[in-house]
């Protein structure tokens, strides 16, 4: 999702395809292809924050497992931030 206006960029991530440490898996069948697929996962994930940082963006990563409630909490705050005017 992205919030343009407060240059904000949500990303829902879920824990087996972005290699959750609480609650990410690695499947026992072509173990070596698929820990080498999550990897490059997450290789991507931190250039594309890096990009997007680079260019003004305030990037949130939510997990698929993370109360929406919680989630919400934060994007608010991080809109609240960029947002008001001093």
């Amino acid at each position: 999702m992205a919030l343009t206006r407060a240059k904000i960029a949500v990303f829902v991530d879920g824990c087996f395809w972005h290699g959750c440490s609480e609650h990410g898996v690695t499947p026992k069948h072509n173990r070596d292809w698929w820990i080498s697929k999550i990897e490059a996962t997450q290789r991507r994930d931190l250039r594309k924050d890096r990009e997007l940082e680079e260019r003004g963006w305030q990037v949130i990563h939510i997990w698929e497992h993370e109360a929406a409630t919680d989630a919400a909490e934060r994007v608010v705050h991080e809109w609240l931030k960029r947002t008001r005017r001093s």
